[in-house]
């Protein structure tokens, strides 16, 4: 999937469906919003998408009692990050992990639901 080297790759990661609701569950699912134009957050086949000044990333998140994953990857630069946990509050760490451990300030973790840690216990 990083490499991009084969078109089936390229496919699943052309954008299929603009995202424009403000976050992807609960009330706010249904409500339009303009807030992650900027990166033209989307759906492509199965992978989450949107654009960075590194250019396209994809994303596959998911979670269950018990344990929340995140994978994000950039083919431009070969850059990627999977985190996989055993816990229920993850989630409210992924924002600043992959910020500190990949650099990327992109990901549009207010659509996602991952609501910082400390935001939380405020």
């Amino acid at each position: 999937m990083l490499k991009q080297n084969q078109l089936r790759y390229k496919e699943l990661l052309t954008p299929q469906i603009r995202i424009r609701s403000k976050q992807q569950f609960g009330p706010n699912a249904w409500l339009d919003t303009e807030e992650n134009d900027s990166i033209r957050l989307s759906y492509g086949l199965g992978f989450g998408l949107y654009f960075t000044p590194n250019g396209k990333a994809f994303f596959k998140e998911g979670h269950l009692d018990g344990w929340q994953h995140y994978a994000v990857g950039f083919p431009k630069t070969g850059t990627a990050i999977v985190i996989m946990s055993n816990s229920e509050n993850a989630e409210s760490i992924f924002k600043e992990l992959i910020e500190v451990s990949i650099g990327n300030k992109y990901t549009p973790w207010y659509w996602e639901g991952y609501i910082p840690y400390d935001a939380l216990h405020r």
